[in-house]
């Protein structure tokens, strides 16, 4: 999987301009006041297409705490085999579903004064940011609340990791150091599918693939080309922690096999 290093929203890029669309008010009694933990990202951190990605140890450790006239990115990003703490204060308002901010005269770091918006939304309880980021490239963040149970999202929100792939009456185990891994990202937005398999040559070959995805009844449909709605043959088991994906290959149908991780 690539290598995901967590951008800061406006920490480095002081003139951030928003886009995507307006806060549906979703979230219900969901109030912005609270800290809030990268859940998932959607950008292109190597100039080879935007996809979903999880955060990386660092980001991990990275939250905004919102309180009604303040956010304080507490940020943590990787620099060489390290997390650096660089947080960044910032006095703002909220309207119509964008965060008007001004680096505040308290904050650690950052230009103070400078000033950026973003774009926002509560939907189902998570927070949805949409910005370009530091490199001028579209991003979009979902946020988890501290101490909101996030359980009644869809069960193939998550981290899954492949455990095998069977063609036909074939089967292969995911086993460390071969050439046949993968790992599925899904947020509530969309999801991507990494992974490497030997090509018709023998070489190993990397894939990543990028879905819109919706859910109608219990059917999963991919709906990245709203004008070829393709259905997904995803299949969950033992309590929605296993999942199944198949599709139809030059060599009969695929069929792949994962774990929940997250």
């Amino acid at each position: 999987m690539k290598k995901l290093i967590f951008s800061a929203l406006v920490a480095t890029a002081l003139c951030v301009s928003s886009c995507g669309k307006d806060d549906d008010n979703g979230g219900g009694n969901t109030s912005l006041n609270g800290d809030w933990y990268l859940y998932s990202i959607y950008n292109d951190p190597d100039g080879n297409g935007k996809s979903w990605a999880i955060s990386d140890n660092c980001a991990k450790k990275t939250y905004f705490s919102i309180s009604d006239k303040k956010i304080k990115h507490e940020w943590y990003y990787q620099e060489g085999s390290e997390c650096k703490y660089t947080p960044v204060y910032y006095d703002y308002t909220a309207t119509n579903g964008v965060f008007d901010v001004t680096v505040a005269n308290d904050s650690p770091n950052g230009n103070k004064g400078g000033t950026a918006s973003v774009k926002y939304e509560i939907k189902d309880k998570e927070l949805i940011l949409r910005f370009k980021n530091n490199r001028q490239q579209e991003e979009i963040n979902v946020l988890h609340k501290k101490g909101v149970d996030y359980s009644y999202l869809d069960p193939f929100v998550g981290h899954w990791k492949m455990t095998k792939a069977t063609v036909g009456q074939t089967e292969r185990l995911v086993k460390e150091g071969e050439c046949l891994n993968g790992e599925v990202v899904a947020s509530s937005l969309g999801f991507s599918f990494y992974y490497k398999v030997p090509n018709q040559s023998g070489q190993c070959q990397g894939t990543v693939e990028t879905f819109k995805w919706v859910k109608e009844g219990n059917k999963y449909y991919d709906i990245t080309n709203p004008q070829k709605k393709e259905e997904l043959a995803l299949v969950f088991s033992e309590n929605n922690t296993k999942l199944s994906y198949s599709a139809q290959s030059q060599n009969g149908l695929v069929t792949f096999y994962f774990t929940k991780v997250k």
